[in-house]
């Protein structure tokens, strides 16, 4: 009997993983490469962003915060990377690679 419980808690495990870890990245990166193969040459710059907050909505916050700081700047979001192990350990909510590219000067 307890083993039909163990088996569901993994079977819903791995649904959660890949319903809201694998399928948002990979389109992500559909995404991404969709962007770079448009516009080959163009310039493109990386920023480490900081989370200061645990939570999930308030780290949304400080990324669509950054997004738009850079977007007044000229840059079109990319993607989005983990930053090292030692980078996202200095700040309480972690931190992450925000990737930027610029297609027109």
């Amino acid at each position: 009997m307890n083993y039909i419980i163990i088996i569901s808690f993994i079977v819903a495990f791995a649904f959660a993983v890949i319903v809201f870890g694998i399928i948002p990245r990979s389109r992500m990166e559909r995404q991404a490469r969709a962007l770079l193969g448009q516009h080959p040459g163009a310039e493109q710059t990386s920023v480490y962003l900081h989370l200061y907050s645990p939570f999930p909505w308030d780290k949304q916050r400080e990324m669509d915060a950054k997004k738009a700081e850079m977007q007044r700047q000229g840059w079109t979001f990319l993607r989005a990377s983990s930053a090292s192990f030692f980078g996202a350990m200095r700040s309480w909510g972690g931190g992450l690679t925000l990737h930027f590219i610029r297609t027109k000067v």
